[in-house]
């Protein structure tokens, strides 16, 4: 079995869009929700997901950005842990707008109030199936 590298990383996140993101909150505990990267999985170690301006995962991450991403699919587990960012940008959020989102948010991409961008800056990537391994995501 080849050992796992960042072309195999992107190869497997084509088949998976939810995930579970764990953020730190304020006591130390591990806070987990599952997220959705909107079926946008041509990883290149950035993920993107929306959220509201108020939740409880912003205010974690303005805490602490270290977070965790857990993806699993068919016989394969995925886990990226990298640094989390928050972004109001009209562009990005555009340009990662997908309309399954308005069922959240109650409108379109030009309408961007109440909506907020997470990228996710992988740092190391963990897979577990078939082919094993760490890798430096370079994040």
């Amino acid at each position: 079995m080849p050992k796992p590298d960042k072309k195999m990383i992107a190869k497997t996140m084509r088949s998976m869009d939810l995930c579970m993101m764990t953020t730190h909150g304020p006591d130390g505990t591990l806070n987990s929700r599952p997220m959705s990267n909107n079926a946008q999985v041509d990883y290149d170690g950035d993920s993107y997901f929306f959220t509201a301006p108020d939740t409880r995962k912003l205010r974690d991450i303005a805490r602490d950005d270290h977070v965790a991403l857990d993806f699993q699919n068919e016989g394969v587990w995925l886990t990226i842990r990298g640094t989390a960012s928050v972004h109001d940008d009209p562009e990005l959020i555009k340009e990662h707008w997908t309309p399954d989102i308005e069922k959240w948010f109650g409108h379109g991409p030009d309408e961007q109030d109440g909506v907020l961008i997470i990228k996710v800056t992988a740092d190391e990537a963990e897979l577990y199936g078939e082919n094993e391994g760490v890798v430096d995501m370079g994040g």
